[in-house]
């Protein structure tokens, strides 16, 4: 852990950190991390810290659905569900697809 200096941005953080914020621990983060967050973000290319406190939810509520149902969520699944985008401040929100789940 390190606090902050007047230059870091939570958007940028330092090398070798992640920025965190309690809405995430709110939403459901824990550490370590979830092998399924960090294939997301990595091939999404974003920081933990760009994810809206919806996205989180989402996010981490759909990664414990998969795994109570031993599956795992991968991008490629998630993609299927919706589209992670950004916003002009680099904020990620997630825009769901209308999903027919009916037998």
């Amino acid at each position: 852990m390190k606090v902050p200096a007047r230059s870091d941005r939570a958007c940028f953080p330092p090398s070798g950190y992640v920025t965190v914020y309690e809405f995430s621990l709110r939403a459901g983060l824990r550490f370590s991390p979830s092998s399924e967050l960090i294939d997301i973000l990595t091939i999404c290319g974003v920081y933990l810290s760009q994810f809206s406190y919806r996205v989180m939810l989402i996010v981490m509520g759909l990664i414990v659905l998969f795994r109570d149902r031993g599956v795992v969520l991968s991008s490629e699944c998630l993609s299927r569900m919706g589209r992670l985008f950004s916003d002009a401040q680099g904020r990620i929100s997630f825009r769901s697809k209308w999903l027919d789940i009916r037998p």
